[in-house]
């Protein structure tokens, strides 16, 4: 870890960097706390369901667009009733929920297939999307709603290319993160809901774990250096989703 952080530091005119969790806001500064890691420059939180940028001598400030951007079809309290009667669900506490997210804990012996979730909230014309990380938590989302999609609203609103932009993942939340644009690369402590993009292009999958995995990632784009891209090549936290980096 203290590897990594001072690489980012070192690099921390030419580059930006982010993390992009399931964890909710205050749950992600306390970790951040805890591990004494400086507060990154963009936060996106509760798996893409919120956006925050780091200002010197202002603290973390919303993006106030991206909660209007994703309320599109999204009805809380409908869902809420309508998934009552699904069988292998408890819901979270109230700290791990916010108004663009619904957070159960799972039963896979008893919970039916995510597919099957998904045509009951059909016959009721509700819109939800549907992310299971770990076999352990299910979560509900507004549609246009992801840690993937608001990485992608970030490079349009900043300008950012996407290939200009690294994302590391570990978890079933990162896959639509990890399967754009962008430099994809998935850690060597990654879940087995991920092993479905070995051999993906432009998804690379290190063997070190955690930050050693991110480090590894870093040397195989040349991320710090001169970026190779998956055009270029074919070949394929600690407690965080380690979520982005930015380089200019």
């Amino acid at each position: 870890m203290r590897l990594l952080l001072e690489l980012l530091q070192r690099q921390a005119k030419h580059s930006g960097f982010g993390i992009a969790t399931g964890r909710s806001l205050n749950s992600t500064r306390r970790l951040l706390t805890k591990l004494n890691i400086p507060m990154p420059d963009i936060l996106v939180t509760s798996t893409g369901t919120e956006i925050h940028y780091y200002h010197h001598g202002r603290g973390l400030v919303a993006d106030t667009f991206w909660p209007q951007h994703i309320d599109c079809r999204w009805d809380s309290d409908a869902l809420l009733k309508i998934m009552r009667r699904v069988p292998g669900l408890k819901l979270c506490p109230k700290a791990e929920q916010n108004t663009h997210k619904i957070s159960y804990k799972i039963d896979t012996d008893v919970m039916p297939a995510p597919r099957e979730i998904k045509r009951l909230l059909r016959t009721h014309d509700l819109h939800a999307k549907l992310v299971v990380t770990d076999e352990k938590c299910l979560d509900l989302l507004p549609i246009r709603a992801s840690k993937g999609l608001a990485i992608r609203y970030l490079a349009m609103k900043w300008g950012l290319p996407l290939d200009r932009i690294m994302v590391v993942g570990d978890s079933g939340n990162d896959e639509e993160m990890l399967l754009g644009d962008t430099l994809a690369v998935v850690v060597g402590n990654h879940s087995v809901e991920l092993d479905k993009l070995k051999n993906k292009p432009g998804v690379f999958f290190a063997e070190g774990k955690y930050a050693q995995g991110i480090i590894e990632g870093l040397d195989h784009y040349q991320f710090l250096g001169d970026i190779i891209t998956p055009h270029d090549t074919l070949e394929e936290p600690d407690e965080f989703d380690w979520g982005l980096g930015l380089t200019a």
